[in-house]
């Protein structure tokens, strides 16, 4: 009887070491580095990030990994798309490595790929992300993504009499003129209309001629546009965009076929002063673990890992979608400067 009685202790006292175990494991690190590396990141102690992220959902994932990584502080830079390679190739090019993970837009992170600013990194589970979304080359992969919707303001439709925008040829109706906003920055979705359609140059042009009120970063057109600014856009981030309606503000929204969707990679920097703790926060982020934090819980990003799951309202991956590729670099200047020729942005 007792010997029955210390088999079942011993089977209980099992079940609870592979539960905890597995508790664990859904809230800790994820994929591990290793041990070598994770014991150099313990002494090193901190790990600089420099990301577009927004600021609040950055300060929430620096603090889902402090907590599953105790003895290892993430310090951050939040700077512009616009802003990003400009900081870091200055750096750099002065002596000062002070980065050791670089996340942004993956036509800033192809600029600083070029100019030397990243190492080569392959984190463990590289190979867990769809098709397109890890960069051959070994410098990148891709940390969220963010697709490009068309947004409008309902009060401000019915008042001028209009229909929702049901695709971007709509911008370019005689109705719709100087009612819309886009946003200066979105070269993105510049780029991406060039890439999804054949007539992609003619549509920008006549959307550009048909006089659009301009406005500076995804969070501000999306303040504008519930303020009653302007009707519409074609540029606004489809998670922010879901984030403000599931709140009740004035807007509402539409996944346009083919979605347009901007990668932001994540890699490590060139001559990375942390370069342990580095590897450890990048395998983080990457991780099943990190992944799922970022889209369900820390901004609502939409990850590419395929064993992850995104909001489906803003991401249906078996329908239709072009992901916006960086223009070679020899050619960027050119694209830049045409898109703002274009919509008459100064720069």
């Amino acid at each position: 009887m007792q010997r029955r009685f210390g088999f079942a202790l011993a089977a209980v006292a099992v079940a609870l070491l592979v539960l905890f175990a597995g508790l664990r494991l859904s809230h800790g690190a994820g994929a591990a580095a290793p041990p070598a590396v994770s014991e150099g990141a313990k002494k090193e102690g901190v790990v600089v990030w420099y990301a577009t992220m927004n600021t609040k959902d950055m300060a929430l994932t620096v603090n889902r990994f402090e907590a599953t990584h105790p003895g290892i502080t993430v310090q951050t830079l939040r700077v512009g798309s616009a802003q990003l390679p400009a900081r870091v190739i200055t750096e750099q090019r002065g002596g000062k490595f002070n980065a050791d993970v670089i996340s942004g837009d993956e036509l800033q992170v192809s600029q600083l790929i070029a100019a030397g600013a990243f190492d080569k990194y392959s984190p463990t589970e590289a190979n867990k992300f769809v098709k397109g979304t890890v960069d051959a080359n070994g410098y990148w992969v891709n940390l969220y993504q963010n697709t490009t919707v068309i947004a409008w303001n309902p009060a401000r439709l019915a008042a001028d009499h209009l229909k929702a925008p049901s695709n971007n040829a709509d911008f370019a109706r005689p109705e719709w003129k100087g009612k819309f906003g886009i946003d200066s920055a979105a070269f993105n979705w510049y780029l991406g209309t060039l890439q999804g359609g054949k007539n992609g140059a003619d549509l920008i042009a006549k959307i550009a001629a048909n006089g659009p009120v301009l406005t500076s970063g995804h969070t501000a057109t999306v303040t504008q546009l519930e303020s009653g600014e302007f009707d519409a856009t074609p540029t606004a981030y489809g998670y922010l965009v879901d984030q403000e309606h599931e709140q009740k503000r004035p807007i509402a929204y539409l996944n346009t076929n083919p979605l347009l969707v901007t990668l932001n990679p994540v890699g490590l920097a060139k001559d990375a002063p942390h370069p342990n703790a580095a590897r450890v926060f990048i395998e983080w982020l990457l991780s099943k673990d990190g992944q799922q934090w970022i889209a369900q819980e820390g901004g609502g990003e939409i990850s590419s890992r395929t064993d992850v799951t995104s909001n489906p309202r803003i991401w249906n991956p078996r329908a239709p979608y072009v992901i916006v590729r960086a223009p070679d670099p020899s050619t960027y200047n050119d694209a830049v400067r045409t898109f703002r020729q274009l919509f008459g942005i100064p720069g």
